[in-house]
């Protein structure tokens, strides 16, 4: 009988053991952290399992996640014996059922919209038919009483006429705002078509009764932050004051709610594996070839950020060049670069939902703003510094949410940031915010000031009066690296005007990092043609023109400055062209590219004048543009 007990118990027991239990975990984000492209989320959950088998369901995860990302961990001694996401799909039922009501909504009204403006177009023909009808009677006349009668009834009917077609452009004018709106909810739909959240399944097996604590660790898509900056420049004996921005957005499809931030500069979506080099073939000098690419090409890079009305980044915008098929798409931060673009370019920036726009391409940093071609609805959330606040724009409301941290010792006034701790990883940056935030998945962007940093700079003044008459500031800054910045827009501010945007490319820079800060018109430069040193002669079959420029630069400003003056040198191209008689005193001269440059410094109210000359020898049955 004690046998029979015994085999009974060890059956029973090992039965237990057999049966897979199931439990759902409760599971909460505790901590996220963001990629420029892509996040990593923690989801916590508190379990009791009992010995033996339990399948362990997370509902509710992000529509977003990498199944291949997938981490499981325990802070107890159990054995994972399987992981695995699927798709929720009874979710997707409902959002199909919501999307298709929304979407039979907008045909209906679009029907509507479309019989209305044919209806409209019926009324103006028979307004135009009874405008153009005014010969009554022909030559034979009518009678006065038959001639009022016809008066009447033309006016009544003309009147009616156009009193339908009031009725029908109201009725069009309120269906398209309807319209407007349905369209504005399909676009938010459509941001969650892919909504259907994954479920998460683990199977682990438990020799003992006890409470764990798991940690479910995945990465998401379209998610991210990029920096942006705000420099300041108070005067020029002044280091630069640069506070730098945080930009995060989200749209996993799961709220972040009071969770801590991590911002790393790492993007798991980069080719990790390095480059191999091809074979290299040369070939015969063809001059024509390189003759043409070189007129073709134009020096430097375009470079630029395409952005909405709200000023929201457009991800994926097409940037191609007009006549050509070169192009290239923006970034999940709405950046583009193209460079050797065509002499002369157009760019076309286009995107879905909004009007294309073609600018002149040249060298430098451009932003685009692009106008939706249907009316929407939107919110703007920003987190940053200063006070709340609430604004409204074109009748709706725009939120504008303030968050900061208390005003540190040297700070300006209004201007907080949040404590973070930097960590330096092996490939990348980790900024550690010790602020909790809450991240709605509605892909606005939260801004978070995060750095705020005096960087010593050198100034100096730039000018090239032959293109512009203006002196752009320029800050110099060395060492550079040393203050952990990321490519990214800035905000310029000079002695508290803003001054427009610039882009910080640290992938292009040196051992200095060079800032441009705008013009100052504190500093005068002029540059004119001396009419009485300047002469044209003809000696035998050639001619010789002769040019002489005088420079003046001005310091108008109360501190002395040091301004960097450029001007040229024609370089000739072919050996029937001569370039003599070259004079620029006191100035520094590239032979080869026939650059001059003189290095002028002034005290407040000082002027001083430079000059440069030279002449040019050519075949006078031959036309020489030197300048107009």
């Amino acid at each position: 009988m004690r046998l029979y007990l015994l085999s009974l118990f060890f059956f029973v027991n090992a039965a237990c053991f057999a049966q897979t239990r199931k439990l759902t975990a409760e599971s909460v984000v505790s901590g996220v952290t963001v990629f420029s492209s892509g996040a990593q989320i923690l989801r916590t959950a508190n379990l009791s399992v009992l010995p033996g088998r339990t399948e362990i369901i997370f509902n509710g995860l992000s529509n977003q996640l990498e199944q291949q990302s997938l981490q499981l961990k325990a802070d107890a001694a159990i054995t994972l014996l399987s992981v695995q996401a699927v798709k929720d799909f009874t979710s997707q039922r409902k959002l199909e059922a919501d999307e298709r009501a929304l979407l039979d909504n907008r045909a209906s009204l679009q029907d509507k919209i479309a019989a209305d403006t044919r209806l409209l177009q019926v009324f103006k023909k028979e307004e135009d038919m009874l405008t153009k009808n005014e010969a009554i009677g022909g030559q034979a006349g009518v009678k006065t009483e038959e001639l009022k009668q016809a008066l009447d009834l033309h006016r009544a009917r003309l009147t009616e006429v156009l009193q339908k077609q009031m009725e029908i452009e109201k009725r069009i004018l309120a269906q398209q705002k309807e319209l407007a709106k349905v369209n504005a909810q399909v676009s938010e739909v459509g941001k969650k078509r892919d909504s259907v959240n994954y479920t998460v399944t683990a199977l682990i097996s438990s020799r003992e009764t006890q409470n764990i604590k798991f940690e479910l660790l995945y990465t998401v898509k379209d998610a991210g932050w990029y920096p942006t900056y705000d420099v300041r420049v108070t005067d020029i004996t002044r280091p630069l004051n640069v506070l730098m921005n945080a930009n995060v957005f989200q749209r996993s499809g799961e709220t972040w709610k009071d969770v801590a931030v991590q911002l790393s500069t790492g993007n798991p979506g980069d080719n990790a594996t390095p480059s191999s080099l091809q074979t290299w073939a040369l070939n015969f000098y063809d001059p024509s070839v390189a003759w043409q690419r070189s007129q073709a090409l134009m020096p430097g890079v375009v470079s630029g950020r395409v952005l909405d009305e709200s000023g929201n980044a457009i991800v994926s915008a097409s940037i191609s060049v007009k006549g050509s098929n070169m192009g290239t798409l923006t970034d999940v931060n709405g950046f583009f670069k193209l460079q050797n673009l065509p002499a002369n370019a157009s760019i076309v920036v286009s995107s879905v939902g909004y009007y294309s726009k073609e600018i002149k391409a040249k060298p430098g940093y451009l932003t685009v703003n692009l106008t939706p071609s249907q009316n929407s609805l939107s919110e703007v959330v920003i987190v940053g510094y200063g006070d709340k606040k609430e604004a409204v724009e074109d009748g709706l409301a725009k939120k504008v949410m303030i968050r900061g941290a208390s005003t540190l010792q040297g700070r300006t006034p209004g201007i907080d940031i949040v404590t973070v701790n930097t960590q330096y990883q092996p490939t990348n940056i980790v900024y550690r915010i010790d602020e909790k935030y809450t991240l709605e998945t509605d892909g606005k962007t939260t801004t978070i000031a995060i750095k705020k940093i005096d960087v010593p700079a050198l100034y100096e003044y730039v000018a090239v009066p032959k293109l512009d008459p203006a002196a752009f500031l320029t800050a110099k800054i060395l060492n550079w690296q040393d203050y952990d910045l990321q490519s990214g827009e800035s905000n310029l501010y000079y002695e508290g005007t803003f001054l427009g945007k610039t882009y910080i490319d640290l992938s292009n820079a040196g051992d200095t990092l060079s800032l441009s800060l705008g013009k100052d018109n504190g500093i005068k430069v002029s540059r004119k043609l001396l009419k009485e040193f300047s002469s044209k002669k003809f000696i035998g079959s050639n001619r010789t023109e002769t040019k002489e420029y005088e420079i003046t630069a001005m310091n108008t400003k109360k501190l002395p400055v040091s301004v960097t003056v450029q001007d040229q040198f024609p370089v000739s191209a072919t050996k029937e062209i001569e370039v003599k008689d070259k004079n620029a005193p006191e100035a520094n001269m590239n032979e080869e590219s026939g650059l001059v440059t003189w290095t002028i410094t002034l005290q407040p109210g000082q002027e001083k004048k430079v000059k440069m000359g030279y002449s040019v020898k050519y075949p006078k049955d031959r036309k020489v543009i030197l300048e107009p």
